[in-house]
């Protein structure tokens, strides 16, 4: 008997040792095939951005619209073109708000010229994108490198962001006297001195006034018209008004902020306590691009870590791409207290409501 329990232990032994050994090489196997497949995956997705590369350079020309800095968008062409020099470039530069009321137009009428666009986008063209049929939809090789937030269905990718910022001129203003919250801006002793950009021109002005009736600061369209504000197109206008002193502060989108500071300008600067709106920009190909695989390669470059890196300095705002080197001067958004996206706090509806609501105050039609 016992040599019996000893004889099937040593092949109960000897069996299980077989198992184990196929289920040993089944995994190999497996974990072979798998990296073989992707391999083959990574090959063809290689091969395949290769024929987009080649028929963007037959295509010879890529149309971007965006509302970069005018001072920077020269140097962002300009290193695209080092990097694809079969590749000219064409730009327009408008506001958010009228690009994308000029893209909605040209596309019901069939009138496509965009091969790429960067923007802050509102409500309109979120729709759009999702339903309208106004974005490709595909996956740009770098977006890999990025966090899953950036991705809008495939179809619009976060390439950096915007922050309402009040600055002042450091040459005018006295630090004890410097503003540290929005309420600041309607004191009277800034009567007449504080800056603006108009929010029927931005779609982040109108997030940082939805902002300013989230914590309590009603009315703000009265109130600023009673000190007197003033009017300035655009950021970079604001910016440069309190900088000559034709205004002494003002409340901007801090794209020019940070090459501001980086060229040695006076100007003082608080994210206030009480939050900020923050817009995302965001790069897309539409559907329609004359240029289609030209529009790809500039997406797709935008994203890279080179494109990155030159759209943060020239454009002044934070990119999305982990790892790249932060600003010098303004600080990363996750610093800030309550931050809001505007187009959260925000709706369609809202937007126009605010809007004609500050034309209706101003005298403006």
């Amino acid at each position: 008997m016992t040599a019996f329990i000893g004889q099937a232990h040593s092949l109960w032994a000897s069996g299980r040792k077989i198992g184990v050994l196929r289920r040993t090489i089944a995994f190999i196997s497996s974990s072979v095939a798998s990296a073989l497949l992707a391999s083959a995956a990574f090959a063809q997705a290689g091969a395949d951005w290769k024929t987009v590369e080649d028929a963007a350079k037959k295509e010879g020309t890529v149309s971007l619209y965006h509302n970069l800095r005018p001072s920077g968008i020269e140097k962002l062409l300009s290193e695209f073109r080092k990097a694809y020099p079969g590749i000219k470039t064409e730009h327009m530069r408008l506001g958010s708000a009228p690009l994308i009321e000029r893209f909605s137009t040209e596309f019901a009428a069939g009138r496509n010229l965009a091969d790429v666009i960067i923007t802050f986008p509102d409500e309109t063209m979120l729709k759009g994108v999702d339903t309208g049929g106004w974005a490709l939809e595909w996956t740009p090789p770098e977006l890999a490198a990025f966090k899953p937030e950036i991705n809008r269905g495939n179809k619009m990718f976060a390439v950096h962001t915007s922050r309402n910022v009040i600055i002042w001129n450091k040459q005018r203003v006295k630090p004890a006297d410097a503003p540290k919250e929005w309420a600041d801006l309607w004191d009277p002793k800034w009567k007449g001195k504080v800056a603006m950009d108009p929010p029927w021109r931005s779609i982040a002005v109108q997030g940082l006034i939805a902002h300013w009736s989230n914590i309590g600061l009603s009315d703000s369209a009265k109130k600023l018209k009673a000190n007197d504000v003033r009017f300035f197109e655009g950021s970079a206008g604001v910016f440069q008004a309190v900088l000559r002193g034709d205004a002494l502060v003002g409340t901007l989108a801090d794209l020019p902020l940070e090459p501001g500071l980086v060229d040695g300008a006076p100007i003082g600067f608080v994210y206030p306590k009480s939050g900020t709106a923050i817009n995302d920009g965001y790069v897309m190909v539409p559907a329609k691009a004359p240029h289609l695989s030209a529009g790809k390669i500039f997406a797709n470059w935008v994203m890279s870590a080179p494109g990155q890196a030159v759209l943060q300095e020239i454009g002044g705002l934070p990119g999305t791409r982990p790892g790249i080197t932060p600003p010098k001067f303004i600080p990363a958004t996750s610093s800030l207290s309550n931050v809001v996206d505007s187009l959260v706090i925000s709706s369609t509806a809202q937007q126009a409501q605010s809007i004609n609501t500050w034309r209706e105050v101003f005298g403006i039609r």
